[in-house]
């Protein structure tokens, strides 16, 4: 039988026991996301969403329009062929078009008289490094104090990071009754960046840099960018209560 650490050895994707440096950065660029949240600044969130996730939106969002389901069957269906040129012009086209919605979702939340009073980001919670599916893994190497070390990937393979960032969110709300009503949530955020890119780097991104995903996104879609991605992944408790 395997032993957990034998199985570790195996595993593409692991959680820091410790808060690390990388995890610290990603909490860092966060409060700058909590500044657009507390002015309702849904563009500038959507600017900072992890790319590959920014297309399936705006795909999804076009796929709604009659026309465009129908055009996307002919393709899928081999009737309809699309040229790089009109591909990209669709593309692009989707995209103002989700920037819009966004935009107006941010203007109805300010017109309702939506108030973020405080957005605060939590100690990281948990992380992990992400492999290429078929990339290779070193023995998971452990510190002095017996800590697991999520940097025990081979440095050229292909390699993401996922942070789990707490995120606690004081709001005013309007009320059935017409009153503004003060609530607290706690939820998460996920702070995504890529790393290691080998050959051409078709999901958009800038190596290094935050982006970020809400905890709406379920964890599922997630795991289409990233398959390896653990099935107990692990994140705070969330909830909402009301306040005076």
């Amino acid at each position: 039988m395997l032993t957990t650490a034998a199985l570790a050895c195996f595993c593409p994707c692991e959680l820091s026991a410790a808060v690390s440096e990388a995890a610290n950065s990603a909490r860092n660029a966060a409060q700058e996301y909590g500044s657009a949240v507390r002015n309702c600044d849904l563009v500038w969130a959507l600017d900072n969403m992890y790319p590959p996730l920014r297309r399936t939106l705006a795909d999804r969002l076009a796929s709604r329009d009659p026309k465009q389901e129908a055009s996307n069957a002919r393709r899928i269906m081999g009737i309809e062929r699309e040229s790089d040129e009109a591909a990209r012009v669709r593309m692009q086209q989707a995209d103002r078009a989700l920037v819009e919605q966004y935009r107006k979702m941010g203007e109805q939340m300010k017109a309702q008289g939506f108030v973020v009073e405080r957005y605060s980001v939590g100690t990281p919670y948990s992380e992990y490094v992400v492999a290429h599916s078929t990339g290779m893994v070193r023995p998971v190497l452990k510190d002095r104090t017996g800590a697991t070390r999520a940097d025990a990937l081979q440095a050229d393979a292909d390699r993401s990071r996922i942070v789990v960032l707490p995120i606690t969110l004081v709001v005013r709300v309007p009320a059935a009754s017409g009153r503004m009503q003060r609530m607290e949530r706690r939820s998460y955020i996920y702070a995504i960046r890529d790393e290691v890119v080998s050959g051409v780097n078709m999901r958009g991104t800038e190596l290094n840099r935050w982006y970020f995903v809400d905890s709406n996104t379920q964890v599922n879609t997630l795991r289409t960018y990233f398959p390896n991605l653990p099935l107990d992944i692990a994140v705070p408790p969330t909830g909402d209560r009301l306040l005076p």
